[in-house]
Order: C-alpha cells, then sequence, then structure tokens
C-alpha cells in the first residue's frame, strides 16, 4: 500500500531543492488571483451595461490589481519552475507594486464617484492622490529598470527600497480610510438591510487590504522569508477581494441572505 505522508514528503524535498519558493506561496497568490480575476470579470460586466464613471472606475482598479497579482504569481512560478535559474520575482514584485498603485488611484476615484459630490468633495484631495501615486510610479521605475550603460537596461533591476516602500503604504492607506470612512458612514444612514450589508462589506474590504500592508511589513522585517505573516497576508488580499466582490456586485444570494431582492 502507497505511504501518501511519505511521498508527499519526497515530493516537497525535492522542490526544496529545486527552489527556494515554497509550493504553498504559489497557492496562496494563485488563490487571490482567481478571485481578483472573478472580480474583474464580473465588473467588466457591470461596466458594459451601466457605462457610469463609477462603475468604469471601479473595473479599471480591480483590472489593474489583477494585473499586480498576475505579475506576482507569473514570475514566482517562473523561479519555482525553473529552479531559480530564470530570477525574475524582483521584477514581479516592483510591477505588481507598480499595478497596485494605479488600481489605487482608480479606486479612489471611484470613492469620489460614490461618496463626495460637489458640496462636500474635498478641495484639490482627488489630485493629491493622483499626485502622489505619480511621485511612487515614477521612483519605482527606476527599480523596475536600473540603466547600466545606455542603451542596456538591467533586467529586473533592484528590489523596491524601505522608505519607497513605506512612502507607498503611507499614500495607499490614505485613501483605503477615507473609502472606510465613507462607506462606514454610508453603513449607519442606509435605510435598508441589503444597502447596510453592502456599505459594511465594502468598509471591511478597505480594512483588510490596510492590512496586507500590515502583515507584508511584518513578513519583511522577521527577515525569515516566506513566513507565517506572508500567507496571512494572501489570505487577507484574498477576503478584500471577496468583501470587495460582495459589497460592490451585491449578489442575489447575498440579498436574500439580508432579506432582499
Amino acid at each position: 500500500m502507497v505511504d501518501v505522508e511519505k511521498m508527499i514528503s519526497e515530493i516537497l524535498l525535492i522542490q526544496q531543492q529545486v527552489s527556494e519558493i515554497p509550493p504553498l506561496a504559489l497557492i496562496a497568490e494563485g488563490t487571490a488571483l482567481l478571485v481578483y480575476a472573478f472580480l474583474t470579470w464580473n465588473l467588466s460586466s457591470k461596466w458594459r451595461s451601466t457605462r457610469k464613471d463609477a462603475t468604469r472606475n471601479l473595473f479599471l482598479s480591480f483590472t489593474l490589481y489583477f494585473i499586480a497579482v498576475l505579475m506576482l504569481f507569473s514570475t514566482k512560478t517562473t523561479n519555482f519552475l525553473t529552479g531559480d535559474e530564470i530570477d525574475i520575482s524582483t521584477l514581479g514584485i516592483n510591477t505588481g507594486y507598480a499595478f497596485s498603485l494605479l488600481g489605487n488611484v482608480f479606486l479612489y476615484y471611484f470613492t469620489d464617484n460614490i461618496f463626495f459630490d460637489e458640496e462636500n468633495r474635498k478641495t484639490y484631495l482627488k489630485e493629491f492622490i493622483t499626485l502622489t501615486n505619480g511621485v511612487t510610479l515614477g521612483f519605482l521605475m527606476v527599480f523596475i529598470f536600473q540603466v547600466q550603460s545606455a542603451p542596456f537596461l538591467e533586467i529586473p533591476g533592484t528590489y523596491i527600497s524601505v522608505h519607497l516602500l513605506i512612502w507607498h503604504v503611507l499614500v495607499s492607506t490614505v485613501g483605503f480610510i477615507i473609502l472606510f470612512v465613507k462607506a462606514f458612514q454610508s453603513t449607519i444612514k442606509a435605510n435598508t438591510r441589503v444597502s447596510r450589508g453592502g456599505f459594511l462589506m465594502i468598509s471591511f474590504s478597505a480594512i483588510f487590504e490596510m492590512l496586507v500592508f500590515v502583515f507584508f511589513f511584518l513578513d519583511l522585517f522577521t527577515g525569515a522569508g516566506y513566513s507565517t505573516w506572508y500567507f496571512i497576508a494572501w489570505v487577507t488580499a484574498s477576503l478584500a477581494g471577496l468583501c470587495s466582490m460582495i459589497g460592490y456586485l451585491m449578489p442575489n444570494w447575498f440579498r436574500r441572505l439580508l432579506g432582499g431582492s
């Protein structure tokens, strides 16, 4: 009779000898990729049917998030399958940050469309979010494509500096806090259980997005590499996507659960 546990342990041992990337890391990122792919696909259908600016900005935001996760997953998978002979994970990380910050910009545009009108719109806040993320993107380009001697480029370049990473987190957190505050205020003011539930899920999505940064920082500063915090961060990213999917798309099962139609 086949010893399943022994067979699995041998497979994992072989994989660990081939690549430093644990298979569980690919599973965690792949799961998040599926969540964001499903959300992006459904948002594209919703945008095609409504053609509203808010829906377009939300669709673009999650499309960019999907591309960010895809870059991370595909480059890490390439490293894993080639036994780290083709090492492009740094390129995936830096481009992932680039696409995610662009996603943050369009998510704030969505927040502005939905929660602010001409009377309560914060002067220049939209421009501030755009400009500060643009500064981050500009510096990221230096890390993605590091010029050695023109016209040659070193790819993947170097990993994003801690200072730039902290700046990126702070700027992103501003947008998520605004989304959380406005969604939670709408939760309190909502007249129906379905509306309250939808806004509450959007609030949760903003919280989970901020926690993703917290857990990745904990993983970074433990110095262990692929610590428990790394996997918790990806689970949290998937939860952020699921809450977004429920809050923004309001599926029928969720409406029925709250007694709506």
